[in-house]
C-alpha cells in the first residue's frame, strides 16, 4: 500500500514567518499535534509540533544537572505566563524542528511505519515532486487495523 492512499490531502501547514500565537490558534483549532512549515513553493523546511512549544527539559553541558527550557532558551518555569506571554511574537521559523522526516507519495505505507518508529515521530509529511502533498499519522496507520477484511 502507497502512502498516498491512507495520507491526509488536508494538512494544515504554516509559513515561516507565521506567529508562535497563530501556530497555537491552529494546533487547537484543528485538533492536531503538528503542523509542517512550507516556503512559497510549498517544499517543507521544519515542523511545529505541540512538544516545539511545551517545556522540555536540557541537560547543562559536561553535567547531569537537566533545566527547563522553551522555544530552545532555558527559562524560569515560575515565569511560564510571562514567557509564554512574550513568545506570541516569536514566528514558527524560531521554534520549528528543521530536520524533517518526509517520504514520498509512491513510498509505501511500512516504510513511513518504519520512519516513524525508527525516529520517534508522531506524524510524517508526505511529498509529491518535493512538494507537500499530505501527511500520514500514527492514527492515519492504525486505523489500517480497524479496516474491514476484503
Amino acid at each position: 500500500m502507497k502512502a498516498q492512499e491512507i495520507m491526509n490531502r488536508d494538512v494544515v501547514s504554516v509559513r515561516p514567518d507565521t506567529t508562535v500565537a497563530e501556530v497555537a490558534r491552529l494546533l487547537s483549532q484543528h485538533r492536531i499535534g503538528g503542523l509542517p512549515v512550507v516556503d512559497d513553493e510549498n517544499r517543507v523546511i521544519g515542523i511545529v509540533c505541540e512538544s516545539d512549544l511545551f517545556l522540555k527539559e536540557k541537560g547543562l553541558p559536561f553535567s547531569a544537572v537537566k533545566i527547563p527550557t522553551l522555544f530552545k532558551r532555558w527559562v524560569d518555569p515560575e515565569r511560564l505566563a510571562e514567557i509564554y506571554e512574550g513568545a506570541r511574537h516569536h514566528t514558527a521559523a524560531d521554534v520549528m524542528t528543521t530536520d524533517v522526516v518526509c517520504v514520498d507519495v509512491d513510498d509505501t505505507v511500512g516504510h513511513a511505519a518504519l520512519l516513524m518508529a525508527q525516529r520517534n515521530i508522531k506524524r510524517i509529511p508526505v511529498l509529491r515532486e518535493g512538494r507537500l502533498a499530505g501527511i500520514i499519522t500514527r492514527t492515519d496507520i492504525i486505523r489500517l487495523l480497524a479496516r474491514d477484511e476484503k
